[in-house]
């Protein structure tokens, strides 16, 4: 009988194991995001730019990826769920299991141009006090620091509201992700493109990351899983591929490399410190 309770307390931890080995393999991981085209919107085929690079990842890897989209600031205010986007936004409020980055973004300010004449010249933050400027509702990480140099920002809860507010002389400027700004005005204001300025901030860099929550099952383990699938899509050239298929440059993906290896090795290294 002792023998036998031994093989059935065996049998069950297998059952167990070979349970928690399919959960990674076979259920979908959830993971939300806002919709912001083109990084991620479930109106774009694979759910946009970023959107196909977690799906090419996650069949690398042997995963299935399912993306739901919420509002900004809800997905800040969730502290329990998987999130896409950039990590600041969300660290301050949320413990993650794995941190993996898989494309990069740059911040540009964008104005109206019929509005100001002489142009708008920004070269550093002070420069931004005294208009009046847009930014979407959550994405102000630290308020203390630009109050304390006198800049205010009128948050909306869409970027189309933004760019509509400026066109109607409401805001004097938004502060958007580079390509969804060329995108909105594309969609919503076709025959006045040309009269949006948009100004490159230098520095701005930041990646877009896939974020595990800390008690999301077996999260640590997903998160390697992902890193590998990284790797995978970079080696194989699929990467290059679907960044060159959703931008007009053709040289960014070499200029986009470097950047997405760097912040994968920073927060790579915050999930190993804080594993310890």
């Amino acid at each position: 009988m002792h023998m036998k309770f031994r093989l059935l307390a065996a049998f069950a931890l297998l059952l167990m194991a070979g349970s928690s080995a399919g959960f990674a393999q076979e259920q979908p991981v959830e993971l939300d995001a806002n919709e912001s085209p083109p990084y991620w919107s479930a109106s774009m085929p694979m759910d946009g730019l970023c959107g196909e690079i977690v799906h090419a990842i996650s069949a690398a890897a042997g995963l299935v990826s399912h993306i739901n989209y919420k509002p900004l600031q809800r997905l800040i205010e969730e502290d329990g769920n998987n999130d896409l986007g950039n990590p600041n936004f969300y660290m301050a409020n949320q413990d993650f299991a794995a941190i993996v980055p898989v494309c990069i973004y740059q911040t540009a300010i964008f104005y109206y141009a019929p509005r100001h004449k002489k142009g708008i010249n920004i070269q550093r933050v002070e420069d931004l006090k005294g208009y009046r400027i847009g930014i979407l509702s959550g994405a102000l990480v630290d308020h203390a620091y630009f109050e304390k140099a006198g800049i205010v920002f009128e948050q909306s809860y869409s970027r189309e509201s933004l760019f509509k507010k400026m066109l109607l002389g409401r805001i004097d400027l938004c502060i958007v992700a580079d390509m969804a700004g060329h995108q909105i005005i594309s969609r919503l204001f076709p025959e006045q493109h040309d009269d949006f300025v948009s100004i490159h901030l230098p520095g701005s860099s930041a990646p877009l990351a896939i974020l595990l929550d800390k008690n999301y099952p077996h999260a640590a383990a997903i998160g390697k899983r992902y890193r590998q699938g990284l790797q995978s899509i970079i080696k194989s050239g699929k990467l290059d591929e679907i960044v060159l298929k959703h931008f007009d440059n053709q040289h960014v993906s070499v200029e986009w490399l470097e950047p997405l290896e760097r912040f994968s090795r920073v927060y790579n290294f915050i999930d190993s410190e804080e594993d310890e």
